[in-house]
């Protein structure tokens, strides 16, 4: 029987020794910084892209979050604003954002680095962009005919090659001439990004064209032809 007892009393020691599983808890972020994406669509030089990036702070906290700054390596193509509060903080429960905006001075691939100094940390988000050169339209208008039949021409330059481009029209009526009416028309483009648009001008009036570059968005200038 002593045997026994022994045995019973290491079996319950070695039990006693087992320890029971936990669970632990993943604590939510209480700040946090996010952007839709780093890289802006090709703009023309000289122009401002149509969609900027916007870097939005929030804190999901109870107390406010110290955002001490930011900046851009290159501030003259991508200028940055704010509305944080910058050397102050971010209340509890709100978000603030940092807007970074494209405009190239030159054509080809651009770089910027914005820096983010808030809640005791820096962070840095890389930025990108490509400068295209304009497209530029020049116009040459044969009225030698007058109308009907009047032919005008834009040689388009400098658009994307092998692409295509939209030629843009308001016509603004005489008396007594059809009124104001709008078209678009699509042409392709060869191989070094050039075409040479005709259209039928045959109605008296103003006629004011313009071409859009159909892969990158850029417009051109606006030129006007009237027609007697």
């Amino acid at each position: 029987m002593r045997r026994v007892y022994v045995l019973l009393t290491s079996l319950l020691a070695a039990c006693s020794t087992v320890s029971t599983p936990s669970s632990s808890t993943i604590t939510p972020a209480t700040f946090v910084m996010t952007w839709p994406a780093t890289a802006f669509a090709q703009t023309a030089v000289g122009s401002t892209a149509a969609s900027p990036i916007a870097v939005t702070l929030s804190n999901y906290g109870t107390s406010g979050v110290p955002v001490t700054s930011f900046s851009s390596s290159n501030p003259s193509e991508f200028p940055a604003t704010t509305t944080c509060a910058v050397g102050g903080s971010l209340a509890p429960k709100s978000t603030c954002q940092i807007t970074t905006n494209f405009k190239p001075s030159t054509t080809g691939a651009r770089t910027s680095t914005l820096t983010i100094a808030a809640n005791g940390s820096s962070s840095t988000i890389d930025l990108t962009g490509t400068g295209v050169t304009a497209v530029t339209p020049h116009v040459a208008i044969d009225i030698a005919a007058g109308p009907p039949g009047t032919i005008f021409t834009l040689a388009v330059t400098a658009a994307t090659p092998s692409s295509t481009v939209t030629l843009n029209t308001i016509y603004r009526a005489t008396p007594a001439s059809p009124g104001v009416v709008t078209t678009t028309a699509g042409w392709a483009t060869d191989s070094s990004g050039n075409a040479t648009i005709a259209s039928n001008s045959d109605d008296r009036g103003t006629y004011e064209s313009w071409v859009v570059d159909a892969t990158t968005g850029v417009a051109s200038n606006h030129v006007t032809h009237t027609v007697q």
